[in-house]
């Protein structure tokens, strides 16, 4: 190994095991502090240069927010092969599996997303749902709809709108669940199986998926406990409870491991393998698409389903950098000029959403990865 790679590694570690060190240690009660009981993070720079860690146990605590006693069935040791929900990250693989299509000339992203299915709103475009601008709300309670997936599919397509398409930035896991049903439409084809042999397999994330199988789940981390749906402890199964109601969807679902979402972040770089995007396809990914008077609100902008721009402090950005963060405390970098990769795979929702973060984590990933 280099010594630039011993150093990222050294620091790896350190990152990693005092996520874990934290959890162990932290309060059941309180602000929520820096912390998951499971953590892995990944450097992959061109030319071989790779660096990983891992730390922590599969689970930790108990509903109550105890931690679990020595040899509980539920504790296993974090491996290379842990399978952690990725949560928002799943939208990355969606806007992927749409630049394929728009590169094959199947999917136009100027298009009204009326052409491609039902929807009372005619102005919203393809377009709108790949950059949060289509006026969606940012989440709908689709578990609480009595009735099939199809059924709730169809509220989704009905739902109101916060603001016209097109005039505001505002984050919708909703918009990335109506362009994965647009998607499934277009090629007659489940999101799933339509990303395995688009995106997942050519960038071989060969373990990278929606809904483990049983045999699978045992490797996952587990996420929390939930009351609403009342799940109990949710392991293998998706963690966001409306992409969870509706099997695949294109807000979340998908599990990976460290060599999964390495191996999608080099996608992101450009320095496959992967599926083959030209310039002018690859740029909807990795440069701002937003209109220059819509703002997001934060320090990054947007393009197609990633976010361009990394936090390092509060108020420091390394623009060149693109990707996106999953709620479970996931996230999946990239920086398509160097080449280089980052990856921090966490349950940090586990036992509940409120009781850890990693915000300063992703930051200290983008230093030892970019700065």
């Amino acid at each position: 190994m280099t010594a630039s790679g011993e150093a990222d590694h050294r620091l790896l570690e350190e990152l990693v095991a005092g996520l874990t060190r934290s959890a162990a240690s932290a309060p059941a009660a309180g602000e929520p502090r820096e912390g998951a009981a499971a953590a892995v993070a990944g450097v992959d720079r061109p030319g071989h240069h790779r660096a990983t860690a891992l730390a922590g146990s599969t689970a930790l605590c108990a509903e109550d927010g105890s931690v679990l006693p020595e040899g509980s069935p539920e504790v296993t040791s974090v491996e290379a092969g842990t399978l952690f929900d990725m949560a928002s990250v799943t939208k990355v693989v969606t806007a992927l599996t749409a630049a394929t299509l728009i590169e094959d000339g199947m999917l136009d992203p100027e298009t009204p997303v009326a052409e491609y299915l039902p929807s009372p709103h005619p102005a919203i475009t393809v377009r709108h749902l790949l950059t949060h601008t289509s006026g969606l709300p940012p989440v709908m309670p689709l578990w609480t709809i009595d009735g099939d997936r199809d059924t709730r599919l169809a509220a989704v397509t009905r739902a109101q709108l916060d603001a016209e398409p097109g005039t505001a930035h505002s984050y919708s896991c909703i918009g990335f669940i109506l362009l994965g049903s647009l998607l499934e439409g277009l090629t007659d084809t489940p999101l799933p199986e339509l990303a395995r042999t688009r995106v997942l397999d050519p960038a071989g994330a060969m373990t990278a998926g929606w809904s483990p199988s049983e045999l699978d789940a045992s490797r996952a981390a587990a996420t929390e406990y939930q009351d609403d749906p009342p799940r109990g402890l949710v392991r293998g199964s998706t963690h966001d409870e409306t992409a969870w109601s509706l099997g695949g969807a294109g807000n979340a679902g998908l599990f990976a491991t460290l060599d999964d979402a390495l191996a999608l972040g080099r996608v992101l770089a450009g320095r496959g393998p992967g599926p083959t995007l030209s310039a002018p396809v690859r740029a909807l990914l990795t440069s701002d698409q937003l209109p220059a008077e819509v703002g997001t609100g934060a320090p990054w902008r947007q393009a197609f389903g990633l976010r361009v721009g990394q936090e390092t402090a509060p108020g420091a950005v390394l623009p060149r950098v693109v990707g996106h963060p999953g709620f479970t405390g996931t996230s999946i970098l990239a920086d398509p000029g160097t080449g280089t990769v980052a990856t921090l795979l966490t349950n940090r929702v586990h036992p509940h959403r409120t009781r850890f973060t990693v915000d300063r984590a992703r930051r200290e990933l983008a230093l030892i990865a970019f700065a």
